[in-house]
């Protein structure tokens, strides 16, 4: 009896660590950008592409038992079309497949091409070949963005010029009218352009910036006229409030050879196929110069919200130097939006985008891009020379996603975005873009590092959210933006349509963020919009913004409370509710530098606030916020010794601080 017994035993402790082994099992590929084309996908005899190891998982991922694990070794991984995950790309029986940097090795996932052969044209300006016919926005030289050829100073337009029809049957269109066609400046602030169909005009107000593109330049009199890219111009000329334009306030011309005149610059003649580029003193011929390629790096989409892409993983890869055109509207480009990434690509008549049920705007695509998706992680990686204007989009029904422990620094747009502006409703079936349908709920953006973002399109936020659900951004470290640092919601209370009911319960908490509003005006350094029932902001840590906590028109059943907010002396509000249709907000609990508010709010009760106006200096409590803000321990790693050194790609004297041109 007792040998059976004993037997027993051992067959039990046999299968308990065999059903130890088998949950911790994981099946194994490796992959080198240097390996042979003929690889098996083992440790000695890597795969060489991270395509190949793609297609091996698809063939094993059908009915996992264990996860799979991808191992990327160092290099350089060449992109020049994205990456496209689909559903048969997913872990299945609830496991996961990750690719991962292997060891402490570094990957890099590059969009861009190396550029070389480069020959002197006269003084430190140097050429070369570049064969490519879409234009060339950004360029790296010795890892260094570069600036594109602009004009020295901001140059005052003279008015508006010519008609554009619109006919109201056009697929860009939601009615008919008519917009300007150009803009004048005077002929001898300008000049004249080879190849005006590169050139960009750029103009900042208050809160939103515009990019436009030229199609033409004709000198008349002497005035020049700016003809627009159609139908992007007659859509982005037409906008109301801050988003509407200035014809006779100053723009940035950029883009064209005849503006070459600044080492650092650099110019792309579509034409010639010509690069040029004015050196700051280094050696071509040994420089790494650097033209982004790949229109994006990731794309993980599922087919629709009943069918998702699920359980897939990135971890400790570097993804740099990708290339974005602006929104394509129609074969003409451009970049203009109502606020944040809510961007327009509709002809509204007016220009009032409300009563559309913002159906006329739409977000960019992200450099990482994420819809119908479901348990996809993007976790400690970093995010360099990105052209994107978004580097992590989880636009549309995107659920259980986590976006933690990633670098982000050097980007042209924001790092990350949730949701969707058109989820005003959702599953109506009158929305726009095609699909988007699906809220975004259950996501967590947390423990990321964030310098130098949106240094082109300076309107977005650092992390923007639309109408989103159960989304927990917590223990980010922000700074030194060009408008905000965190965004949540959308509508107002003037928008003449309902409140939304898609968003609620959402959690800003833990962040440590400030020094926002570098370049433009309004908003706060955490700003919230609309309805959202159960919405919690607290415990950040911020300092140093106009506006601190800013819920704007129609922000209602918000709990804001125990955050600590450095706000200067008699220098900026700490909270901000400008109206009557802010209501039904609980404000506790916080702790202030200067006890500046404004309350023009219904039924939002605030409570005790700790105000430090006299001591100058926070203590007790609100030492241990300060000290919780911000990175956790666990990720403390990704913080730099010092801080990134500032990146500008305009002239440092385009940086007007809270000012129309």
């Amino acid at each position: 009896m007792k040998t059976k017994l004993i037997n027993a035993l051992k067959t039990t402790y046999i299968l308990v660590l065999f059903s130890v082994f088998t949950v911790q099992a994981q099946q194994e590929f490796h992959v080198s950008p240097t390996a042979s084309k003929n690889g098996k996908g083992t440790l000695s005899s890597p795969f060489n592409s991270i395509q190949t190891a793609q297609k091996a998982v698809a063939k094993v991922n059908g009915n996992m038992n264990e996860n799979i694990i991808v191992y990327l070794h160092g290099g350089t991984y060449p992109l020049t079309t994205p990456l496209v995950f689909k559903e048969k790309d997913s872990g299945t029986n609830g496991y996961s497949i990750t690719y991962k940097a292997y060891k402490e090795e570094t990957p890099l996932l590059s969009g861009g091409e190396k550029v070389t052969n480069w020959e002197k044209v006269k003084g430190n300006i140097y050429k070369t070949q570049l064969n490519r016919d879409s234009k060339l926005r950004t360029l790296f030289v010795n890892g260094k963005r570069k600036q594109i050829a602009v004009t020295n100073d901001p140059v005052a337009a003279q008015g508006n010029w010519g008609e554009f029809k619109i006919q109201g049957n056009e697929p860009w269109a939601l009615g008919a009218g008519k917009a300007i066609d150009g803009i004048k400046f005077l002929s001898d602030e300008v000049g004249s352009y080879n190849n005006p169909e590169d050139i960009e005009l750029v103009q900042f107000n208050i809160w939103t910036e515009k990019i436009l593109c030229a199609r033409e330049v004709e000198k008349m009199g002497d005035t020049t006229v700016f003809k627009l890219q159609q139908p992007y111009g007659a859509i982005a000329t037409t906008m109301g409030w801050a988003g509407a334009i200035n014809y006779n306030q100053k723009f940035v011309i950029r883009n064209a050879f005849e503006l070459l005149d600044t080492p650092g610059e650099f110019y792309f003649n579509r034409k010639t196929k010509e690069l040029f580029y004015y050196s700051e003193g280094e050696d071509m011929n040994s420089a790494e110069v650097v033209a982004p390629l790949s229109d994006g790096l990731i794309q993980l989409k599922g087919t629709s919200n009943d069918s998702r892409i699920k359980n897939i993983r990135f971890e400790g890869i570097t993804f740099s130097y990708d290339h974005w055109q602006l929104l394509d509207v129609e074969g003409s480009h451009g970049f203009a939006g109502i606020q944040s990434l809510g961007l327009a690509v509709k002809y509204v008549p007016g220009g009032n985008w409300h009563p559309t049920e913002y159906n006329s705007t739409n977000v960019p695509r992200g450099s990482i891009h994420i819809e119908n998706a479901e348990n996809i992680q993007i976790i400690r990686n970093r995010f360099e020379g990105i052209s994107s204007a978004i580097a992590v989009n989880l636009v549309n029904d995107v659920k259980n996603c986590k976006v933690t422990g990633n670098y982000f620094n050097d980007l042209l747009g924001n790092a990350v975005n949730t949701g969707h502006p058109q989820h005003y409703k959702i599953g109506d079936g009158a929305l726009f873009a095609k699909g988007v349908e699906g809220l975004c709920e259950f996501n967590k953006i947390s423990n990321n590092y964030l310098r130098n973002v949106s240094l082109d399109f300076r309107q977005v936020e650092g992390i923007t959210s639309f109408f989103v659900a159960n989304t927990t951004i917590e223990h980010n470290d922000i700074a030194w933006t060009p408008y905000g640092a965190i965004t949540c919601g959308w509508w107002w209370g003037n928008a003449g349509i309902p409140p939304s009911k898609v968003a609620g319960k959402n959690c800003i908490r833990y962040n440590k963020a400030g020094n926002t509003h570098q370049v433009l005006d309004d908003g706060g350094i955490i700003y919230l919009l609309g309805e959202q029932p159960g919405t919690r902001v607290e415990g950040n840590y911020l300092f140093n913004g106009p506006r601190c906590i800013y819920p704007d028109d129609g922000s209602a059943y918000l709990t804001i409370t125990g955050n600590v907010i450095d706000n200067g002396r008699f220098k900026h509000w700490w909270v901000y509710f400008w109206n009557k249709r802010c209501h039904d907000n609980i404000v506790h609990e916080n702790h202030v530098m200067t006890n500046l508010l404004v309350n023009n709010s219904e039924s939002t009760l605030i409570g005790k606030t700790y105000n430090y106006f006299v001591e100058r200096s926070f203590s007790g409590d609100a030492l241990k916020i300060i000290k919780n803000a911000g990175i956790k321990k666990e990720y403390m790693d990704i913080i730099p010794e010092s801080e990134p050194e500032r990146i500008r790609i305009y002239p440092k004297s385009y940086e007007l601080n809270h000012s129309i041109f």
